[in-house]
């Protein structure tokens, strides 16, 4: 089977998009060629020799025209030859690719996996032959096209590593700085925390877009005005493939995302043995009501977490490891996408 995917970005050092690199791993193992359209590329190297990437230039600064131009030379070039295209998270992906596909007969599968339903999905649905997501809340129209394939996790990457004794309460946030992420409650929490026991917070990620990068100023100054630059700490982005390690020092994964779909952080946190907590609508189907928070109870839900025996902490995080392992590990999304086609 030859299969056509086409995504953002694909770079292994990227903080966001770098996980896209692991899929396109897999996948190659259970197809004979896949060609990779993206809209940049960055450290693609060491990927199996039966993928190619081919990039539409915007890593050589920004042209939409001439981006659009290499897209359609691409997608002319490359859709007879293959037996099905996979549009990966943005709508306009497929739509674009759509037309060939629909002119070369190519079966013609879109993963999308965000709780917010625009224009832009509604036409990409009437489009597609299938839709694939991660939860029901990650694609919220109603469909005889969607199947749910659950997050892809790569569990030898995201390894579980057993907790190794500390002083201090160590807490993780690893996302995309934005206002849905609600970063400022958890700097709220630490506040009320540091008083009562010695406590750190390490926050991952980048503010892309002009209004997160205001929110993020605004974090830092919520720091500063409440002199937390002891206990808070930004890291800024973060390579998708250094992640594991700070999941698997962390105590707690805090995610108090409110975009409704499932975070795939939460689960990385918890292949690698961290404890969560967090208030995404979708961890429901597969936490404990333990490690659902919200803004009125997080700090109780937090302490009862963390003053948890050891054991039974330890039997927790095996718990959630074997969630992980067992319904949303890489390796059966990989299989269950080829399925679709």
């Amino acid at each position: 089977m030859k299969l056509l995917m086409i995504t953002r970005k694909v770079d292994q050092e990227d903080g966001l998009a770098g996980f896209t690199y692991n899929w396109i791993k897999k996948l190659a193992n259970h197809v004979d060629k896949l060609h990779v359209i993206c809209l940049e590329k960055g450290n693609a190297a060491n990927l199996p020799q039966n993928v190619e990437v081919h990039s539409l230039g915007k890593e050589k600064g920004k042209n939409r025209l001439k981006e659009f131009v290499n897209f359609q030379r691409l997608a002319i070039k490359l859709v007879p030859k293959v037996d099905g295209v996979l549009a990966h998270q943005n709508p306009e992906y497929g739509i674009l690719i759509a037309p060939w596909a629909k002119l070369f007969r190519k079966k013609l599968v879109a993963w999308y996996a965000h709780g917010s339903v625009s224009a832009k999905l509604k036409v990409l649905h009437s489009l597609v032959d299938r839709a694939i997501t991660s939860t029901a809340q990650g694609f919220n129209l109603k469909s005889n096209k969607l199947t749910i394939l659950h997050q892809g996790i790569d569990t030898e990457l995201f390894a579980f590593k057993e907790k190794e004794e500390h002083e201090e309460l160590r807490l993780l946030s690893v996302s995309r700085i934005g206002a849905t992420k609600h970063i400022d409650l958890m700097i709220d929490l630490v506040k009320k925390l540091k008083d009562q026991r010695k406590v750190v917070l390490q926050i991952v990620g980048e503010a892309t877009l002009e209004k997160d990068q205001e929110y993020l100023g605004g974090l830092k100054n919520q720091v500063r005005g409440g002199k937390l630059e002891e206990y808070v700490k930004f890291l800024g982005s973060v390579a998708n493939y250094q992640t594991p390690a700070l999941f698997q020092e962390a105590d707690v994964f805090l995610n108090f995302s409110g975009t409704g779909s499932l975070d795939k952080a939460i689960l990385e946190a918890m292949s690698c043995g961290a404890l969560v907590l967090t208030s995404n609508d979708s961890a429901k189907d597969i936490l404990p009501a333990g490690l659902i928070a919200n803004q009125d109870n997080a700090l109780d839900k937090l302490l009862a977490l963390v003053d948890l025996t050891a054991e039974k902490q330890k039997v927790l995080r095996q718990e959630l490891r074997e969630e992980v392992v067992n319904n949303h590990s890489l390796d059966k999304l990989a299989k269950g996408i080829i399925q679709q086609f």
